[in-house]
């Protein structure tokens, strides 16, 4: 169809070229044209056609730069579509993993509540019960109040593993500094891999939102080591720079990373650099295989 269209097209073309021929030999258009011309050289308009071709071949430049600006356009806007969908499709990934965590967070908060609450409730209303019932010998009686004693403690114990989970109540009760010294002692403690935290000094009245930002980077960087990198020493640092900002390194001598620049799926490393992203900061990796990880995080430092 597009074949026969232009075929038809550059018979036309040919067709009027041909009869605009044989008019110009039958009226000699050239002959007439000088004639006219001569007549009214005092006004130069014989220049004319030539001013006419420099006009023509100007306004034929600037269309070309006008198209082509235009094609430039186009493809910018196009590359910008692309990374909007881009966009589009990690916030949704991330909304779904949010969801999930969520869900996870909440199944394991009421296995913990229904497994190890309830059934340490039980054990202390059946102790309880036989206490009241008075039938005990005084060596039982010590027995079941030393039983129920271990179960309260088991009750409160889990009660405070629940809350951490919810939030750090640290960061309530000692501010962010200490919070995170004792995140890595606590840390150091429970996976015999040494843990070194330096910080400089923070504002008291750091805004709280960056401080459990901070606080859970952290945490969220030291469970990735425990379970991913194998290594022996994790480095966390804390500085503040004089334009405003906090810069948290956190580096480890463990296995490393073979590409660390790449879209990891994992929702540890995505969450932390959303959580990174919400306070307009950036989060970057450094890795090489048997080298360790290095991850340093700029955030600015708002206080309230």
């Amino acid at each position: 169809m597009k074949f026969k269209r232009a075929h038809s097209d550059l018979l036309a073309v040919a067709l009027l070229v041909a009869l605009f021929w044989l008019m110009a030999t039958q009226y000699e258009l050239s002959e007439q044209l000088s004639i006219f011309s001569k007549l009214y050289e005092p006004l130069q308009l014989d220049e004319l056609p030539w001013t006419l071709l420099i006009l023509s071949l100007g306004l034929a430049w600037f269309s070309w730069r006008r198209s082509t600006e235009a094609q430039m356009e186009i493809q910018e806007r196009i590359q910008s579509e692309l990374k909007v969908q881009d966009l589009l499709t990690h916030n949704s990934d991330l909304a779904q993993r949010l969801f999930s965590a969520q869900e996870d967070e909440r199944r394991a908060l009421a296995r913990e509540l229904h497994d190890e609450m309830g059934q340490t409730c039980t054990a202390i209303r059946t102790e309880a019960a036989m206490l009241s019932a008075g039938k005990l010998q005084p060596n039982d009686v010590l027995d079941a109040a030393k039983r129920i004693a271990t179960s309260a403690q088991q009750i409160s114990q889990l009660t405070r593993n629940m809350l951490l989970q919810l939030r750090p109540i640290a960061l309530d009760s000692m501010g962010l500094q200490e919070a995170l010294q004792a995140l890595c002692e606590q840390w150091q403690v429970s996976t015999g891999v040494g843990c070194v935290f330096q910080s400089d000094p923070l504002p008291s009245d750091i805004d709280d939102y960056v401080s459990v930002t901070i606080y859970r980077l952290v945490q969220e960087s030291l469970t990735n080591v425990a379970r991913h990198a194998n290594a022996t020493q994790v480095n966390v640092s804390l500085r503040c720079s004089v334009d405003g900002h906090v810069n948290l390194n956190i580096e480890d001598n463990g296995q490393g990373m073979l590409d660390p620049q790449a879209n990891h799926a994992g929702f540890g490393l995505l969450g932390m650099r959303e959580r990174s992203s919400s306070l307009g900061g950036q989060l970057k990796l450094t890795s090489k295989p048997g080298q360790g990880l290095q991850i340093q995080v700029q955030l600015k430092l708002e206080v309230s």
